[in-house]
């Protein structure tokens, strides 16, 4: 017989930590589980998730940087500006 996990609201959040570390390897596993399937299909595969957001970062860097002319804050180049907002938009969305 399988023993049924039954999350408790109420409890210490140190105990929701406990949790998420005890079943680390079940998060592993359906977030490359997720991965895999999202991307099966594509002719390039998993190369797609790194593709993708380089390209939009070169469409950007063209558009704003080069036509509209936008100022970059500080030192950093204009791409690795496009690129760090880039990567939580694409991991998120």
């Amino acid at each position: 017989m399988q023993t049924e996990l039954v999350i408790e609201a109420g409890r210490t959040e140190s105990q929701y930590w406990k949790d998420l570390w005890r079943y680390r390897e079940l998060f592993y596993f359906l977030a490359w589980r997720d991965i895999l399937v999202r991307y099966k299909q594509t002719a390039i595969g998993i190369a797609w998730a790194l593709i993708r957001p380089f390209l939009t970062m070169v469409v950007f860097t063209i558009v704003f940087g080069n036509l509209a002319k936008l100022p970059s804050q500080g030192n950093a180049p204009y791409p690795i500006l496009v690129f760090a907002a880039m990567l939580p938009w694409q991991f998120f969305a």
